[in-house]
């Protein structure tokens, strides 16, 4: 068989095939152009509904931080607090009782400052008044004494409702209530009995006018409330013992009392003690 010739250019001839080899592929080539193939990043997506949802927790931030710098902003807390009417307190207890100075104006708790003045045991009535956006006055009443309380040989100074005061005595010639038989220890502080206090007070502004006679002592006894001994009359010169137990149905016991006295001296009988504790139950000596 003749020898095959390639065609082409002479004297060119094809060799004799060589052995095949197998080419493997290590890795994918990049591709690049129009044949490059990535995912593309991935894009957020703002519907309408969540936009208006944005813009509504934004206004609500601003409505917020504006409320908050409002409430603790200088022109809308308390700046100045005035006190008046102390006597032995000082201004800055009765302010740091009140705990008012630095609050905010929208949160002013009136009600708790004045009970928290009232606590203080000297002090017996308070006002305290708002006035603009940061100003507040508190004006004080302070209990002073009206008499002395004796107990256990010691005289107690008092105020008008019966407080043990403590300090100061109570001034010359005031009223003294005389509590005999005692069963306690009493304190600054302390309340005794309001009524008695209360009703002595009374019948030192009123015995003179209403018996034509003075009053000589105040006797107090916690089993029996007060008694009080009033001075002799023109037609009988013994002092008068009358136990008032209370202030209860005051004005019935000194009607009581007048139509007893006035009976006794159109009678021409004397008397050394009434009692007038339990209506018309009336028992005298």
């Amino acid at each position: 068989m003749p020898e095959a010739r390639t065609p082409g250019k002479w004297p060119y001839r094809a060799a004799k095939p060589g052995r095949s080899r197998r080419v493997v592929k290590t890795r994918e080539p990049e591709q690049r152009g129009v044949h490059r193939r990535e995912k593309p990043a991935p894009r957020t997506v703002i519907t309408p509904g969540q936009a208006r949802l944005i813009v509504l927790a934004a206004m609500l931030s601003a409505m917020f931080a504006g409320a908050w710098w409002a409430y603790h902003s200088p022109w809308l807390t308390v700046q100045k607090v005035t006190v008046t009417g102390t006597v032995t307190l000082s201004a800055e207890q009765v302010r740091a009782a009140a705990a008012l100075d630095g609050k905010s104006a929208f949160a002013l708790d009136v009600g708790g400052a004045r009970a928290r003045v009232s606590a203080l045991p000297k002090v017996r009535n308070v006002t305290v008044t708002k006035h603009g956006w940061n100003a507040v006055s508190i004006d004080v009443q302070e209990r002073v004494a009206w008499g002395s309380w004796q107990i256990n040989g010691a005289n107690v100074p008092i105020d008008i409702d019966g407080y043990v005061l403590d300090g100061v005595p109570a001034p010359a010639g005031s009223p003294l209530i005389v509590e005999i038989e005692p069963q306690r220890v009493i304190n600054a502080g302390d309340r005794l009995d309001p009524g008695a206090v209360q009703l002595a007070a009374r019948l030192l502004r009123e015995s003179q006018t209403a018996f034509g006679r003075t009053v000589l002592a105040l006797v107090y006894k916690q089993t029996s409330g007060l008694t009080v001994v009033l001075s002799a009359s023109v037609n009988d010169d013994k002092p008068l013992w009358v136990t008032f137990g209370d202030s209860r149905d005051y004005d019935y016991k000194i009607a009581t009392l007048y139509v007893l006295i006035e009976q006794a001296r159109q009678s021409n009988v004397s008397m050394n003690a009434v009692d007038l504790r339990f209506g018309d139950r009336l028992t005298f000596q």
